[in-house]
């Protein structure tokens, strides 16, 4: 007999499901299900208190994973997290293999219909389909007509939105065809709860989702032209603005594949290569996220900014494959699904397992007439669905009234479709109590061949209102994990599980994109950019006030010349001016690091450090993008009240911790490979002109009161301990700028990085077999050349005598060279502007800064 629990332990005991839709958990009695009460036992013994504190856990997983769902289109634009609910959605063995059926179904028919509409197109000579549905669609790619895809697949993913009436029975809402979005979000859901709940997870006999995504590897495999072995497959993504970004870098990651954008593929000679910093590479699949207009502006969208130029023309020739064949999007529109039924029998001589809701085409004369006759009991739909842009479309359909609806649709009824509305199912979701949602599945399909693959799991979403799908998911609603139960245990299966033939050993490759290699450069520089600029705001804020604000009359003038000089103050408190008053510098700096209005703020430069940090998400470790996620989010004032100094100075000092944690795990973790030495690039290139910049501002000219100026530029420069250390007290200008500029054992000195700096260069990909140094060896080598030559003595004692030519002439040179060292990197390998061989015999001096 079971134990009975008490009240407090009964997590579901006053969960009310709504009376006029089916519930997922609960029966019309409200009893649980009889495969949901093994799951409702488990739950139960946890005890609320326990799941609770095991949720607050999971959602500070999901946060610091940054899941989310929006892209970043420009400085200061934020993500909008992932809302994951802690009730995973239970489907049984039983009806899971009545869905898998139908889904599986419905793939194999839309495969069909698509290769008849590319092909002979009987479907419109026997009067099955209106040929002004086909030839109207946007989606329909002339450009493509004829042509066949490998094994005749053109749907190698496939998706369904499925919804549950009160009835019991599932439904089709939507097809997706182009790209089906949604998997890495069902796979990041499924990681989270099987951590958080993990022994219920297995005590539930839940089938895994890695058996589908070892498929989706193999579906790849096989589309390589001439079956090769090890064929280089490339995920192609819109990029950083893109809403699914996230889950674009999520999959690459997690299946292997390099993430490119457009820029980063190229046509040459009928076929697509990856431009990489040791060269061209021949890319055999392309498994796009992108839409297929937008995939070649050569032949198909002219105004795309995200294809490839001739990428139809290479897939004309056979050399490259892409998963989902250009122009599969066609028959995801809602105005195909009227005609489903007819294609079904047409196409299969089967009728459809699970029935798509009832759907009308306002282009055939009686749709319109059902349409206008029931408006108030259907929800109307852009006829010719366009991935991603018809949203603003629905929702201006959505705000019309009636009258105005009908009106909009006689004056173009072929544009538009209209599906009966649904009360869908509902599930539990975890809050303030539990409450009712409705629920929608996207489930998922891979085919390769003959065979074809159901994910065992979906992305279920769940949203308080009954508004259509393309508008509950942008309007914050919420996801759940979706576990279908097994009849039996279930094996536990993961990709490393997956045989494969041997690999030849190698240390490194050249397979990094430019572009990757570029943001990471940039990476490194802001990172190096935000630590000076922390170090000098807390030296600056620390004088500001307390016991030194009337003791730092020497330093502080010299802290804010600092700042000017990068742009984080007026000029004004830097050189005063009375003809133009400013307020007192104390009062404005909290605002000044904060005011994104200006690009070199402290607050800007972190914007942009994430933003460079999401666009290389893919190429780093978990724990580093925890500690960027940490960085970006630790340094926000708080907005109830006026930011203080001090309140400055305590997010500055967790700023610079995890500053320094990140160069920690770059030093200990970071393999060395081409993206640690542009990372290493851009932070040596960074830190050099800053450690140049605050002795610039600091020793020319040389200030009347030297002790106080030495100290604090030995305090910001994060070398002061090291100095007490040699020469205690004893504050002199000869080993101060020894410790600073010359002093290749300490890691804050200019010669340390310029060693560096030498260093990652000689390992830069080039031309081997080319003679002589190139740009960027030569101006490398004359940096250290003159650090080396560097008589630090003689500059200090010329300087302390008044003479500053000496120390502003090296000065000058160290600027000069290390913006050509930039520029000619930035050349060779980020625009390709030049060869090899022309970059090869450029001078320093030829490279302006």
């Amino acid at each position: 007999m079971a134990t009975s629990l008490p009240p407090a332990k009964k997590i579901f005991q006053d969960y009310s499901p709504l009376a006029s839709a089916y519930d997922e958990l609960l029966d019309s009695s409200s009893e649980p299900r009889k495969f949901a009460q093994p799951f409702i036992d488990a739950i139960n013994t946890l005890g609320k208190d326990e799941l609770a504190l095991r949720w607050q856990q999971a959602n500070r997983q999901v946060h610091e994973n940054g899941l989310a769902y929006s892209g970043h289109v420009g400085v200061g634009d934020k993500t909008r997290p992932w809302e994951l609910d802690a009730i995973p959605l239970l489907i049984s063995s039983a009806q899971w293999k009545r869905v898998s059926a139908a889904i599986e179904q419905r793939a194999r028919l839309l495969n069909l219909v698509l290769q008849d509409l590319y092909g002979p197109q009987t479907l419109l000579k026997n009067g099955i389909l209106p040929p002004n549905l086909v030839f109207s669609h946007p989606g329909f790619l002339r450009a493509y007509l004829g042509q066949s895809p490998p094994s005749s697949c053109y749907l190698s993913f496939y998706a369904a939105d499925l919804a549950r009436s009160p009835d019991g029975n599932w439904w089709v809402v939507a097809d997706r065809t182009e790209a089906p979005s949604g998997l890495g979000y069902a796979l990041e859901n499924r990681i989270v709860i099987s951590r958080m709940l993990p022994d219920i997870f297995r005590n539930c006999q839940i089938q895994r989702l890695a058996p589908f995504f070892i498929a989706a590897q193999e579906t790849l495999v096989n589309l390589a032209p001439a079956h090769r072995e090890n064929p280089r497959i490339v995920l192609l993504s819109h990029g950083p603005a893109s809403k699914n970004y996230f889950e674009d870098a999520y999959l690459a990651r997690y299946l292997g594949y390099s993430l490119v954008e457009g820029g980063d593929l190229s046509v040459r000679n009928s076929k697509v290569m990856l431009k990489t910093l040791g060269g061209l590479l021949p890319v055999d699949v392309i498994f796009r996220r992108q839409n297929s207009g937008g995939c070649d502006p050569l032949e198909l969208d002219v105004d795309s900014r995200y294809g490839v130029a001739g990428l139809t023309q290479a897939v004309h020739a056979g050399s490259v494959t892409l998963a989902n064949a250009l122009g599969s999007g066609l028959v995801e529109s809602p105005a195909f699904m009227a005609f489903m039924p007819q294609l079904a029998d047409a196409m299969l001589g089967q009728s459809l397992l699970m029935p798509g809701v009832a759907t009308h085409w306002c282009g055939q004369p009686a749709g319109l007439k059902h349409v206008l006759e029931h408006l108030d009991e259907l929800t109307i739909y852009p006829a010719f669905r366009q991935r991603g842009l018809d949203s603003e479309l629905q929702l201006r359909l959505n705000r019309l009234s009636t009258a105005e609806l009908a009106e909009t649709i006689r004056r173009n009824p072929a544009r538009f479709a209209a599906q009966e509305r649904m009360v869908r199912s509902t599930a539990p979701v975890w809050g303030q109590g539990l409450q009712s949602a409705y629920v929608a599945l996207r489930t998922y399909v891979t085919t390769s061949g003959e065979s074809s693959i159901v994910m065992p799991g979906a992305l279920a979403r769940v949203s308080s209102t009954l508004d259509p799908l393309e508008m509950s998911i942008q309007n914050g609603e919420r996801s759940k994990d979706t576990w279908v139960l097994a009849d039996e245990p279930v094996e536990n299966v993961t990709l490393l599980d997956k045989p494969g033939k041997a690999i030849s050993i190698r240390r490194s490759g050249a397979e990094l994109p430019s572009r990757a290699a570029e943001n990471i450069f940039w990476l490194g520089r802001q990172l190096e950019r935000a630590e000076a600029a922390a170090r000098l705001l807390r030296a600056a804020a620390s004088r500001m006030d307390g016991e030194t604000r009337f003791s730092s009359s020497v330093e502080l003038p010299l802290l804010l010349r600092c700042l000017a000089d990068q742009g984080h103050v007026e000029p004004g408190y830097a050189v005063p001016d009375m003809r133009v008053p400013l307020p007192p510098i104390e009062q404005v700096l909290p605002q000044l690091a904060f005011d994104t209005d200006q690009p070199p703020c402290l607050r800007s430069v972190l914007d942009e450090l994430f933003r460079l940090g999401s666009v290389v998400r893919d190429r780093m470790s978990l724990d580093t993008w925890r500690i960027i996620r940490s960085i970006d989010e630790g340094f926000i004032p708080n907005p109830m009240v006026a930011t203080s100094l001090f309140e400055l100075l305590s997010l500055i000092d967790s700023l610079i911790t995890e500053l320094s944690a990140f160069s920690g795990i770059v030093s200990d973790s970071m393999t060395r490979t081409q993206s640690y030495q542009f990372l290493e690039l851009g932070r040596r290139i960074e830190c050099s002109l800053q450690i140049i910049g605050i002795i610039k501002n600091f020793f020319v000219p040389m200030p009347e009161v030297q002790r106080p100026a030495m100290e604090t530029i030995l305090e910001v420069a994060d070398s002061l301990m090291t100095y007490r250390s040699r020469y205690m007290a004893n504050l002199q200008l000869a080993p101060v700028l020894d410790l600073l500029l010359t002093d290749e054992t300490n890691p804050r000195s200019l010669a340390f990085q310029l060693f560096r700096l030498s260093e990652q260069v000689e390992q830069l990909p080039r031309d081997r077999i080319q003679p002589g140094y190139s740009a960027e060896q030569r101006i490398a080598l004359s940096l250290t050349h003159s650090i080396k030559m560097m008589d630090i003595e003689m500059v200090a004692e010329s300087h302390s005598l008044g003479e500053f030519v000496m120390l502003e002439k090296l000065i000058a040179g160290w600027e000069k060279e290390l913006k050509q060292l930039a520029e000619a990197i930035s050349h060779r390998y980020f625009v390709h502007a030049a060869s090899a061989h022309q970059l090869a015999f450029i001078s320093p001096q030829s490279i302006e800064p």
